[in-house]
């Protein structure tokens, strides 16, 4: 069963044969080079979601249909929770419960998967929800709310994927977090992404001069400390909003990056014998035996 909330890859955009560059994924090319050529190009992808996810998910649908539609299908949350949480069941039984209250008994007592945990989902998604909610309402409703976009970096390489907002020349990130205190800036592995979109936007004229990010904290309420028994200090989800400026500056940083992955890519394909050095594994290295 897919459901609305389901991924949709940004190489669904751009041209058959093409190589897509993610903007989620430009961090990990600067910092763990091999990691990324595993996952990007060989498709070695080890990660298969988590709890953390599955919520992020949740909470930016969430914001997507409010602007879309002043409204929040919830069927269709409950439906992808069921794809996420309870392995091997069959679809027709949970498609067959009619009631918001029969789906949450039966996420409740058929979620099977170790990874994800449905009940902290079940219990967090609706006030982080809201508080997204009540963010965009305050400050003011996206123009657009998940346009796929994409810019050819170079002939055959193209950047491309999904915003999560975009209100007045800035692009708009949710992010879910456990941290009790929001941070108060955006860390770089996000900025590289939110950079990303900016350029990409920028080749399509659509002007950005900021970005930012809307932390969305989980709600950590009633807890009972296991130690003294006692009624814990209360943390209410809330969403902060972070905004930074784009400069050309900015935009000449990125280029040079998504540039330097295209290249480096390129250069691979032309020669596979420094795939090695250029991704910086040497278990990639080709010996005299397999040429």
């Amino acid at each position: 069963m897919t459901t609305e909330l389901h991924y949709v890859s940004g190489q669904t955009i751009i041209p058959e044969n093409a190589f897509g560059i993610s903007p989620s994924g430009v961090s990990k090319f600067i910092e763990k080079t091999h990691e990324w050529y595993q996952e990007m190009i060989l498709g070695n992808k080890s990660f298969t979601g988590s709890t953390a996810t599955v919520l992020g998910s949740i909470v930016h649908f969430c914001a997507e249909q409010f602007i879309k539609h002043k409204k929040v299908n919830y069927d269709e949350i409950y439906k992808y929770i069921f794809t996420q949480t309870c392995l091997l069941k069959p679809d027709e039984e949970f498609l067959a419960l009619t009631t918001e209250e029969s789906k949450i008994e039966y996420l409740t007592n058929n979620c099977n998967n170790t990874e994800i945990d449905a009940i902290h989902i079940l219990e967090q998604w609706r006030p982080m929800g809201q508080a997204l909610i009540n963010h965009l309402i305050k400050t003011g409703i996206p123009e657009q709310s998940e346009p796929m976009v994409k810019a050819e970096v170079m002939p055959g390489y193209w950047a491309s994927g999904s915003i999560d907002a975009i209100r007045h020349g800035m692009i708009i990130d949710y992010k879910t977090t456990s941290d009790k205190t929001p941070k108060q800036y955006i860390p770089m592995h996000y900025r590289y992404q939110l950079l990303t979109y900016a350029w990409i936007c920028k080749q399509n004229n659509m002007p950005i001069d900021r970005i930012s990010i809307i932390w969305v904290t989980n709600n950590d309420i009633n807890r009972i400390s296991e130690t003294t028994g006692k009624a814990m200090k209360d943390y209410p989800t809330q969403a902060v909003q972070v905004i930074e400026q784009v400069t050309e500056t900015d935009y000449q940083f990125i280029e040079s990056i998504l540039t330097m992955i295209a290249s480096t890519v390129d250069a691979s394909r032309t020669h596979p014998e420094l795939t090695w050095l250029l991704f910086k594994d040497p278990r990639l290295r080709i010996t005299n035996d397999q040429v």
